[in-house]
C-alpha cells in the first residue's frame, strides 16, 4: 500500500504560520534564490560589507521509502554569520527526538534530519529553515513512505479524518478499495469500477464495457456519463493543460504490456502516480522496474514488463489527487497444449503454421520477424469453431518471408522458423506452377483430436466445479442443521433440570394443530398483572375454538456457536436457506411485540418455531427469564432495538411449536469470535543462498501462534528466525537451501494459513571466473585451445559448448568435460577456419545462463588476391596493382615478396620485399619484352602460396588499322565473290595478307574462311565453302609485321543461292496520320508467286507535288517495316505518294494512293498550352515588356493582341510562329499599362488570355515632414504628397524612428495611405527622429526627414546595485543526451550506431559488444566528435549481431547505455 503525502499548507515557502516567532513581525524583502524552490527573506535594507543571508548550496530531495527503512534528509547552506538550520513539518510535530534526528557532518558541511524505522505516520511535507541576524531561507521537500500491510488503526483515523475533510475523501476510497470486501450491489446500482473505465474509453467501446458490467440502460448510464465527465475535466483543469491520444494497455509481443497518451501539465513539478485496483505503485523513468514510464515530448508511455497472471486489474494515472485515465488489463488464463513447429517449404508453396490452445479464445497474435501480421492476400488467418485450435498460412512463399513466426496468446507466446528453400523445378515457360502446402515438420499429432480432448477435458472440469459447489453448500447446510439440533438439544435439558416453581406436570397437555402453509402461526406475548411475559399465540382465522396451551419451565436460550474450523461465519450462512425455506440471521431484526393486558398494547414479537415437530403446540413459562447466550453483536437494549433474530428453525422436522417466556428479559452474554487473519501467507521464490522472508498478520496483537514445514513444527535455529511484531508474525530465512524448500503454516488459536517456499539454484558464474573466460584465447594452427568456466547450480545440468553458433559434440579434435562444478572445452589441432565465437551454455530445471569467449588460430595468410591490374605498361615502366589476402592469418601483411620472369627464359629473378601496399612500379625493364611476376604476402606467421601475373610487355606493338566492310560483288548456290579496301593505317609497317571470317546469321560463332598461316594476299576472295540457302556476312582483318590488328565491321548479309525475282506490289496502301509537316503510311507486303515474284527484301518510299512530274525518293535504303513517315513536307501542299517492294532481284512495281494528301493535320480547336504564364507583371518603365503565349490549333489560326478590348498600337511588336505568339514592347513607359489580351481563332473555334501589365517606376520621395504634439507621449508625423501619387494607385508611404538611445532605424508604419501617422510611446528626455519614405509595387523612394523632437526631463540620482557573484562549478559526470536506437541493418552493409553524451571532464569513450571491448578491434572505426561518439561496422555480418554497450567515464561518475544489432539478409 502506498501513502502519498500531500501539501496542506498552501502559503508560500517560508511564509506560513511556522515560521520563526521572532521575525513574524520584522519587515522582509523577498527574493528567490539561484537554487530553484528555495524562497529568501532579508531582514535589513543593506547589508554590511562582507555579511550574507543565508541561502541554500543544496536542497533536501523527496524521498519515497519503504516503511521500516531509515529516510535522511540533506541539505548544504552558506551565509555570514554562520545560519542556524531548523526543520518542521506540516501536520504534526517533530518533538520525539528518537523519531526526529537533527544532525551536522563536519567532514562535508551537510545537516542532516534522520528518520529510523519510518511509518506512515512521518509521510508528510517537511521544510528546512536557515535563519542568521540578517534574513532567512526556506525550502519545502516531501516525504511519501510505502506501507507494508494493512493499518488497521490508520484506516480508522482516516475514516475519521474524511468525515470531516473531503478533499481527501476520494483517497480513502482508493486505498480501501482493495482490502475491504466487496460490498454487494443493490438492483440497478452500477460497481463505481465501471465509471473509471468507461470515462477513459472510446464511445465504440461502450456496448462492450456495459455488456462486462451488466449495465442495461443505455440513456440513464450516458447520462450520468456526461455528468461524472464534466466533473473529471473541472478536476483535471486545476493541473492538466491538454489531454489526448488516449490509447488502452495492449500485450506486446515481448511479454510485456503498455498504455500511453499525450498530455501537458500546467505545472512541470506536479508529481504523477500509477495505481492499480487502488494500490499505488512505484515506478522508473530508465526501465529498471517493472513498472516503467518513458516520456516523449509530451506523449508518457507506461510499461508493465515480465507480465504475470496477477498483473491484471484496473491501471490508473493520477495527477496529485486528480484521475486522468483509466484503463482495464485482463489477461486471459490460457496455454499452449501444441506450439507451432519449424515449417520447411519450397518457393511458391504455401506454409501452414497450427497451434492448440488450453483454453477458447477467438483470435491470438501472430507476428512475423517482429512485425504485426493481419488476415489479407498474403497472410490467411484462421481458427477452429471451438477456437481452440489457430492457424496462419503463408501464401506463396518467397525468399523475403524466411525468418522467425511467433504465437501469442495472453502472456503465453510460442516461436518457429519458417525454412524457405530454392525451388530445384521451376515451371514450364509460359505455365504456372500449382502450389501446395506445406505443414510443420513431424506434425503428426492429430490437432482436431487433441482440440476434441481438450474440449471435452474443459467440459468436465466445469461439471466437477458445479458438483463441488453443490456440494460444498449441502454440507453447510448439514453442519447448521447440528449445530441447530445440538442448540436444541441443551435448550432441552436446560427445561428438565430446572423446572418452575409449583407446576403441575401431570396436567401439561399439547394440542397437535395441522400446518397451514399459506400463512404461519404468529406468536404474541402478553404481560400479566404479575409483570410476568406470557406468549400468546394468535391463529389464523380458520378454526376459533379454543386451544390448550402448554407450559413448561423458563430456561436460559442458549445459542452455541460451530466450531471455528469447519462451520462458516454467521454472515456467509446468511446466504444459505434450510428446509423450511427460512434464513438463518439475515435482514433486519424482528422485535417481539408486548401487549399490556390493561392498555392493550403490544411488546414486541418473539419468534417461536421449532425444528422438533411439524405441529403447533403452545406451552407458558412460570418463572423469570434467565439469560440468552448470543454470539454476534447485541444492540443496546436502552436504545428500543433488538439484537440478531434468533434462529429456532432446523431442517430436520417442519413441526411448530410456541412457548410463553414469564419474567423479566435479561441482557445477552456476547462471546468474542477469536483470532481473525487480517493478511495471510503468500507463496514465496527464493535464490539459492538468498534470504527470504514470510510474514503474515492476525488482528490480535496478544496473540501467540506456531510454524510449521511440511507438517512439522519448526523453532529459531541456525539460518529461521522467527518474530513477531505487533500483530506481524515473520518467519526469516537468511540464506535459502534445498531443504528450506516446501509447504509453511502458521496457526494461532486453531487458524491457519499456508504458503509454499520454492527455492531455486539457476545456473551462476563467478564474476572473476566470467572476466577471464571472455578474454580471448589465441592459438596458432596446429595447437590446442582450452576453455575452462567453473559454475555452481543444481543438478541435473545441461552443458553445451557452440561455435559461431553451431553446437560442438565430442569428436576426435573436440573434447568435453563436464562435472558438478565446472565444464572444460579442448579443441585439438586447431585450423584457421575454427576461429570465432565460443559459448558455453548452462541449463538446468531453474533457469538458463550464457557465456561468450573468442578464438584466434593464427595462420600463415592466403595469396595475394587477383586479378592483378596493370596501371602502366611502358617502354620505362611497369606498374602493377593486386588486392590484399583474403584471410590474413590474424595478423597484418607487413611484406610482399616478388620475383619477376622474363618471357623465353627460364630464371626467376627475386626483386625483394616491398612494404604492405599492394603495388609496385618495375622501371627496369625493355621495351618491346614480356615480364610475368610472382607475388607472395608476409606476416609474422609465415610466408603464403605465391599469385602468378599473366604476361605484361613494356610498352605496346604497332598494329595495323582496321578495314572497310567487305561488299558482295556477287552470290550463286556455289560461291559468293567479296571485295575489299586496305586499311588507311598500316600501323608503320606493311601490309603482309588479309585474314577472311564468316558467320551464319543467328550464331555468335566466327570461322576462319582462310587457314590463318596463310594469309590473303589480294583484297578479293571468292568463298566456296557455303551452304546453299543460308545467310552469312563476312568481316577481314588486316596483318602487318607486328601482327593481326582488329577485324572490320560485317558485311551485309546475303544468301548463299541464285540471283531472285523483283517483288510485287504492296497491298492495303493507307494514310494513318497527317500534320503541316509529316505524312504517315502503312502497307502489308506483297504476295510470293514462285518463279513470278520473291519476297521483298525491304520498302522505298518515293513522293512528288502535284505540281512535279518528278518522285522523290523518301529513303536512300530499304526498310524492313511496313510503315514510313515521310518529313519536310510543305504545308496545305498536295502530294502524291508512293511504295515501291525491292529485293536482291531488284525493285518491284510502285503501288501508288488513289488520291493526293492535303499535308495538314485534323481539325483542333485553339487551346493554351503554357500553364506557367503569369496573369500579372510588374515592368520598371524603360524596360523591355515581353509576353510570349504557346497554343495549338489546327487548322492554322488568326491571332490577334488587344489592349484594354482595343487592338494594340503600332509600338507594340507582335511575333507569330508555329505554336506560339509573341508581344513585344521595347522600351515602356507608364502608359503601356493595362490589361494585354491575346485573340486565337480558327474554323473550330477562339480561345482569348489575358495578362496585366503594370509599367511603374521608383516613387519620388514625398514633401518636407512637420511634427505636432496633439496628446502627451506621442508625435503626429504630416509630410505632403509624393508627385507620384496621382500616377500611381498603389503607392502608399512607410515611417521609420530612430531614438537617441538607439542606433538602429525601427518601421513605426507601413502600408499608410494618408499623409499622416501618429506616434505613441514617446518618452521624455529622448530625442527622435522620423523618415517617411514612398513605397509602390517597384519598390521605396529616397527618404524625407523630420526636424528633431525631444522633450527635456529631469534626472534622478542613479545608483548601481553591483550583485553578488560566485564561482560554479561547471563539472558533471557523463550522461546520455541521446541514447543508443535498436538497429537492423542487411548483410554486407555498412553500419553506423551512435549516440550522444556529455560531461565535464571530456568523459572516455569505451564500447562493447556482448560485453567484449571493440576500441582495439578494426573491424570497427569508433570516433567521439564533440560529443557525438559513432560506431562504424565496416561490413556487417552474422557476427556483428548482439548486444552493444557505450560506457562513457569521468572523475564525477559513470553512464552506460545498451541496444541491441540484427541482422537481416
Amino acid at each position: 500500500m502506498w501513502k502519498k503525502s500531500k501539501i496542506t499548507d498552501q502559503t508560500a515557502n517560508g511564509q506560513g504560520p511556522e515560521q520563526d516567532m521572532t521575525h513574524k513581525k520584522r519587515a522582509g524583502i523577498k527574493r528567490k534564490s539561484k537554487v530553484p524552490g528555495v524562497m529568501i527573506t532579508q531582514y535589513v535594507e543593506e547589508l554590511p560589507e562582507g555579511k550574507s543571508t543565508p541561502d541554500f548550496l543544496r536542497k533536501p530531495i523527496a524521498l519515497t521509502i519503504q516503511e521500516g527503512k531509515l529516510a535522511v534528509f540533506k541539505a548544504r547552506v552558506s551565509g555570514d554569520p554562520k545560519p542556524e538550520v531548523t526543520w518542521r513539518r506540516a501536520q504534526g510535530d517533530m518533538s520525539n527526538m528518537e523519531k526526529f534526528q537533527n544532525k551536522f557532518d563536519e567532514a562535508t558541511g551537510e545537516y542532516h534530519l534522520e528518520m529510523p524505522k519510518v511509518t506512515s505516520e512521518e509521510a508528510d511535507t517537511y521544510k528546512c529553515y536557515a535563519s542568521n541576524e540578517y534574513g532567512k531561507a526556506v525550502c519545502t521537500v516531501i516525504l511519501n513512505v510505502i506501507e507494508v500491510g494493512f493499518k488497521k488503526k490508520k484506516a480508522m483515523e482516516e475514516m475519521d479524518a474524511s468525515s470531516t475533510n473531503p478533499t481527501e475523501f476520494r483517497k480513502l476510497l482508493r486505498k480501501r478499495a482493495k482490502g475491504e470486501k466487496k460490498e454487494e450491489k443493490h438492483d440497478g446500482e452500477i460497481d463505481e469500477r465501471f465509471w473509471e473505465v468507461i470515462m477513459s474509453a472510446d464511445r465504440k467501446d461502450y456496448e462492450r464495457i456495459c455488456a462486462e458490467y451488466g449495465v442495461k440502460d443505455f440513456r440513464v448510464m450516458l447520462k450520468k456519463l456526461n455528468e461524472k465527465k464534466e466533473e473529471r475535466e473541472v478536476e483535471q483543469a486545476k493541473y492538466v493543460e491538454y489531454l489526448s491520444n488516449l490509447k488502452h494497455i495492449d500485450l506486446k509481443g515481448d511479454g510485456s504490456a503498455s498504455f500511453e497518451f499525450e498530455m501537458e501539465l500546467k505545472d512541470p513539478t506536479s508529481r504523477v502516480f500509477l495505481y492499480k485496483d487502488g494500490v499505488m505503485l512505484p515506478f522508473s523513468d530508465e526501465m529498471a522496474m517493472k513498472h516503467n514510464l518513458k516520456t516523449v515530448g509530451k506523449k508518457l508511455i507506461f510499461t508493465v514488463k515480465d507480465l504475470l497472471p496477477e498483473d491484471a486489474g484496473l491501471y490508473q494515472v493520477d495527477v496529485e489527487e486528480v484521475n486522468v485515465f483509466s484503463t482495464d488489463f485482463k489477461i486471459p488464463c490460457v496455454d499452449f497444449i501444441v506450439k507451432i513447429q519449424e515449417v520447411k517449404a519450397k518457393e511458391r508453396e504455401d506454409a501452414l503454421f497450427e497451434c492448440v490452445l488450453s483454453h477458447p479464445i477467438a483470435r491470438i497474435k501472430w507476428t512475423g520477424k517482429n512485425s504485426p501480421l493481419e488476415h489479407g492476400d498474403k497472410y490467411s488467418i484462421s481458427a477452429s469453431e471451438d477456437k481452440l485450435i489457430h492457424r496462419l498460412l503463408i501464401k506463396d512463399c518467397m525468399q523475403l518471408d524466411k525468418g522467425i513466426y511467433s504465437a501469442s496468446a495472453g502472456i503465453k507466446s510460442c516461436s518457429a522458423w519458417l525454412m524457405v528453400e530454392a525451388d530445384t523445378e521451376p515451371a514450364p515457360t509460359g505455365k504456372k506452377k500449382a502450389r501446395k502446402t506445406t505443414q510443420a515438420g513431424g506434425a503428426g499429432v492429430d490437432l482436431e483430436k487433441l482440440a476434441e480432448e481438450q474440449q471435452g477435458k474443459l467440459q468436465k472440469e466445469k461439471e466437477e466445479r458445479i458438483e463441488a459447489i453443490i456440494k460444498a453448500k449441502e454440507e453447510q447446510q448439514a453442519t447448521i442443521a447440528e449445530n441447530v439440533v445440538e442448540e436444541k438439544a441443551a435448550d432441552d435439558s436446560a427445561l428438565v433440570e430446572d423446572p418452575p416453581v409449583g407446576r403441575d406436570t401431570s396436567k401439561d397437555k399439547q394440542t397437535e394443530i395441522p400446518p397451514k402453509k399459506q400463512e404461519p402461526p404468529v406468536v404474541k406475548s402478553s404481560i400479566s398483572d404479575g409483570g410476568q411475559l406470557k406468549p400468546v399465540k394468535e391463529e389464523p382465522k380458520v378454526d376459533a375454538s379454543p386451544k390448550p396451551v402448554k407450559t413448561s419451565p423458563v430456561v436460559p436460550n442458549k445459542v452455541i456457536a460451530p466450531p471455528k474450523s469447519d462451520v462458516p461465519e454467521p454472515d456467509t450462512q446468511a446466504s444459505e436457506g434450510d428446509n423450511s425455506g427460512r434464513k438463518r440471521n439475515t435482514g433486519p431484526p424482528v422485535s417481539d411485540k408486548v401487549i399490556d393486558p390493561k392498555e392493550g398494547q403490544s411488546g414486541p414479537e418473539e419468534p417461536e418455531e421449532s425444528p422438533e415437530s411439524n405441529k403447533s403446540s403452545g406451552r407458558t413459562r412460570q418463572g423469570p427469564l434467565l439469560k440468552d447466550t448470543v454470539i454476534g453483536q447485541i444492540t443496546d437494549p436502552k436504545e428500543g432495538q433488538s439484537g440478531p433474530e434468533e434462529p429456532e428453525e432446523s431442517p430436520e422436522s417442519n413441526k411448530r411449536s410456541g412457548r410463553t417466556r414469564q419474567g423479566p428479559l435479561l441482557k445477552d452474554t456476547v462471546i468474542d469470535p477469536g483470532v481473525q487473519f487480517v493478511s495471510g501467507l503468500s507463496d514465496v521464490t527464493a535464490l539459492m543462498g538468498q534470504p527470504a522472508e514470510l510474514l503474515c498478520k492476525v488482528n490480535s496483537e496478544q496473540c501467540e501462534g506456531a510454524w510449521f514445514r511440511d507438517g512439522k513444527k519448526i523453532s529459531t535455529e541456525d539460518g529461521l528466525t522467527i518474530s513477531k511484531d505487533g500483530s506481524t508474525h515473520k518467519l526469516l530465512i537468511n540464506s535459502c537451501q534445498e531443504e528450506h524448500s516446501g509447504k509453511y503454516r502458521f496457526e494461532a488459536d486453531g487458524r491457519k494459513t499456508e504458503a509454499m517456499l520454492n527455492v531455486k539454484d539457476p545456473p551462476r558464474f563467478d564474476q572473476n571466473d566470467l572476466d577471464a573466460f571472455s578474454k580471448p584465447v589465441t592459438v596458432k594452427v596446429g595447437q590446442n585451445a582450452i576453455f575452462k568456466l567453473p559454475f555452481v547450480g543444481c543438478e541435473p545440468m545441461k552443458i553445451q559448448w557452440y561455435r559461431d553458433g553451431e553446437e560442438l559434440l565430442d569428436e576426435s579434435n573436440v573434447k568435453i568435460e563436464k562435472s558438478t562444478s565446472h565444464s572444460r572445452l579442448l579443441l585439438s589441432k586447431c585450423q584457421r577456419k575454427e576461429t570465432g565465437e565460443i559459448k558455453i551454455r548452462l541449463k538446468n530445471e531453474h533457469g538458463i545462463l550464457e557465456a561468450v569467449s573468442k578464438l584466434i588460430v593464427l595462420d600463415k595468410p592466403t595469396p595475394p588476391q587477383g586479378p592483378v591490374e596493370v596501371l602502366e605498361s611502358s617502354a620505362v615502366c611497369i606498374d602493377i596493382k593486386w588486392r590484399s589476402p583474403k584471410d590474413n592469418g590474424g595478423r597484418p601483411v607487413k611484406n610482399y615478396l616478388l620475383e619477376r620472369q622474363q618471357v623465353g627464359r627460364n630464371t626467376w629473378k627475386k626483386i625483394g620485399e616491398i612494404p604492405g601496399v599492394p603495388t609496385y612500379k618495375d622501371t627496369d625493364v625493355d621495351h618491346g619484352r614480356k615480364y610475368c611476376y610472382r607475388i607472395r604476402a608476409v606476416t609474422e606467421e609465415g610466408i603464403s602460396e605465391m599469385i602468378e601475373t599473366d604476361d605484361i610487355q613494356a610498352g605496346t606493338l604497332a598494329f595495323p588499322g582496321v578495314p572497310a566492310p567487305p561488299k558482295v560483288v556477287s552470290a550463286s548456290n556455289t560461291c559468293i565473290n567479296l571485295t575489299w579496301t586496305a586499311p588507311s593505317n598500316t600501323g608503320g609497317s606493311r601490309i603482309v595478307g588479309y585474314t577472311l571470317e564468316k558467320r551464319k546469321k543467328g550464331s555468335n560463332l566466327w570461322s576462319y574462311v582462310n587457314p590463318t598461316e596463310e594469309p590473303i594476299q589480294e583484297k578479293k576472295y571468292v568463298v566456296k565453302d557455303i551452304a546453299v540457302g543460308m545467310e552469312y556476312e563476312f568481316r577481314v582483318t588486316a596483318i602487318n609485321v607486328s601482327g593481326p590488328g582488329e577485324p572490320s565491321n560485317p558485311s551485309e548479309f546475303v544468301f548463299a543461292r541464285d540471283p531472285k525475282k523483283p517483288p510485287g506490289k504492296v497491298e492495303d496502301l493507307k494514310v494513318t496520320d497527317t500534320s503541316y509537316t509529316t505524312l504517315s503510311l502503312s502497307w502489308t507486303k506483297p504476295r510470293e508467286e514462285k518463279g513470278v515474284q520473291d519476297d521483298p527484301k525491304g520498302y522505298y518510299v518515293e513522293v512528288r507535288q502535284a505540281e512535279s512530274l518528278e518522285w522523290a525518293r523518301c529513303n536512300v535504303t530499304p526498310i524492313l517495316l511496313t510503315s514510313f513517315t515521310v518529313k519536310g513536307l510543305k504545308a496545305l501542299s498536295m502530294y502524291w505518294v508512293r511504295v515501291i517492294a525491292t529485293n536482291e532481284g531488284g525493285d518491284g512495281v510502285p503501288q501508288d494512293m488513289d488520291n493526293y494528301i492535303l499535308a495538314m493535320p485534323p481539325p483542333v480547336r485553339p487551346r493554351f498550352t503554357n500553364n506557367k504564364v503569369k496573369s500579372f507583371m510588374v515592368v520598371r518603365a524603360g524596360n523591355t515588356v515581353r509576353i510570349t503565349i504557346n497554343f495549338e490549333a489546327s487548322p492554322w489560326p488568326e491571332v490577334d493582341w488587344l489592349k484594354d478590348n482595343v487592338p494594340v498600337t503600332k509600338r507594340v511588336t507582335i511575333s507569330n510562329s508555329d505554336g506560339s505568339s509573341q508581344m513585344l514592347i521595347p522600351s515602356s513607359e507608364r502608359s503601356d499599362s493595362g490589361v494585354y489580351t491575346i485573340m486565337v481563332k480558327n474554323l473550330v473555334g477562339q480561345e482569348t488570355f489575358s495578362v496585366e501589365v503594370r509599367v511603374t517606376d521608383d516613387p519620388k520621395p514625398p514633401g518636407p515632414v512637420e511634427l505636432e504634439e496633439n496628446v502627451p507621449g506621442t508625435v503626429t508625423v504630416i509630410w505632403e504628397s509624393s508627385p507620384d501619387e496621382k500616377r500611381d494607385d498603389h503607392l502608399h508611404y512607410t515611417v521609420s524612428k530612430l531614438e537617441s538611445t538607439k542606433n538602429t532605424w525601427s518601421s513605426v508604419a507601413d502600408r499608410v495611405f494618408n499623409n499622416k501617422y501618429t506616434v505613441c510611446n514617446i518618452m521624455p528626455g529622448r530625442e527622435y527622429h522620423f523618415r517617411v519614405y514612398a513605397k509602390n509595387d517597384m519598390g521605396m523612394s529616397a527618404p524625407s526627414e523630420s526636424p528633431t523632437w525631444g522633450i527635456e526631463r529631469r534626472k534622478e540620482k542613479f545608483v548601481v546595485n553591483m550583485p553578488i557573484y560566485k564561482t560554479c562549478d561547471l563539472r558533471s559526470p557523463p550522461a546520455f543526451l541521446v541514447p543508443l536506437k535498436q538497429h537492423n541493418a542487411p548483410k554486407g552493409y555498412e553500419c553506423y550506431i551512435s549516440c550522444a553524451v556529455k560531461g565535464d571532464p571530456k568523459p572516455r569513450i569505451t564500447w562493447y559488444r556482448n560485453n567484449v571491448s571493440l576500441n582495439t578491434n578494426t573491424n570497427y572505426y569508433i570516433s567521439n566528435i564533440c560529443g557525438v561518439c559513432s560506431l562504424l561496422i565496416l561490413h556487417v555480418g552474422p557476427k556483428d549481431v548482439g548486444e552493444y554497450t557505450i560506457i562513457a567515464e569521468n572523475a564525477m561518475g559513470r553512464a552506460e547505455c545498451s541496444t541491441k544489432f540484427s541482422v537481416r539478409e
